[in-house]
């Protein structure tokens, strides 16, 4: 096996689809962390002429030293021995390379398995709704009744500002860990084609859309939409706007039933499956 440089992203976007890549292995998550001043390598691992695994790095300097962090990879993409594949894209990569992989690779777990919920929107309408968990299901209807409209609208800085407020405060009062909301602007510099900002009442949701995928970022209800189920209502118009894109794949991230329930049931109660990445394990 050889690793090669992928340099284009076109060509990194092709691989990447195989996999219905999720947001951290997805050039434009790269390109932000190029823009916050952190290196992104994007490796093909090949097996002949087979193209079998892609890992993206993001790279940082501690203490003279470079670390890479491969989340939620590597991809494996076609049939392969996976032990030689990482020791393949070891070579490639800083020496010292923590990975989150879709499984367990028998390695010494650093921390603890990262649960997500994933929408395959390859279905067709009926079907999607019909999967729907019935309180789910019913709080939609009970929103549809009240003619509330979901706006599309472009996703500016300044139209995200309360949202990025939102966020910022929960992540501190310890409600669950995420990307930090300025991540969130250096993607909307490196990539703004890919923002899809929802809303309806006085409550929004955004969404990014990466090739053949997209990823839920980030929500915000105040009393007035939580009264009439608006997040209910834009995720529904949000999956049936996304398919019609051609997104196959919609990511709603990470779920902490402890540290946040009321979210852990709003996204489990979507009919999604859940995908469970492997503990952050060394290269």
């Amino acid at each position: 096996m050889q690793a090669d440089p992928i340099t284009h992203e076109a060509d990194w976007q092709t691989l990447t689809d195989r996999a219905h890549a999720p947001l951290a292995q997805r050039w434009l998550y790269g390109a932000a962390a190029q823009a916050v001043g952190r290196e992104a390598r994007r490796v093909l691992v090949m097996d002949g002429d087979r193209p079998v695994a892609v890992a993206q790095s993001v790279c940082r300097k501690l203490g003279g030293v470079s670390v890479g962090l491969v989340t939620q990879g590597p991809l494996f993409i076609a049939p392969c021995d996976p032990r030689r594949a990482l020791k393949t894209l070891r070579r490639a990569l800083p020496r010292l390379t923590v990975m989150t992989p879709s499984s367990h690779l028998r390695r010494l777990s650093l921390s603890a398995a990262t649960p997500t919920l994933v929408i395959d929107l390859t279905h067709d309408e009926n079907h999607l709704r019909t999967g729907l968990n019935s309180k789910w299901r019913n709080a939609l209807k009970n929103a549809e009744k009240t003619r509330l409209k979901v706006a599309q609208i472009t996703a500016t800085q300044a139209a995200l500002t309360p949202l990025l407020h939102s966020e910022k405060q929960r992540q501190s009062q310890g409600h669950y860990r995420a990307l930090p909301p300025e991540f969130t602007l250096a993607l909307l510099h490196v990539a703004p084609r890919a923002f899809r900002l929802f809303e309806a009442s006085n409550a929004q949701m955004l969404f990014l859309r990466h090739g053949n995928s997209a990823t839920y970022q980030m929500g915000y209800a105040g009393p007035e939409g939580r009264a009439v189920n608006a997040h209910n209502l834009i995720l529904w118009e949000a999956m049936m706007r996304l398919k019609s894109e051609g997104v196959e794949r919609l990511d709603l991230g990470t779920f902490d039933a402890v540290k946040a329930p009321d979210l852990a049931r709003f996204k489990m109660r979507t009919g999604g499956a859940q995908v469970v990445w492997a503990p952050a394990q060394l290269l």
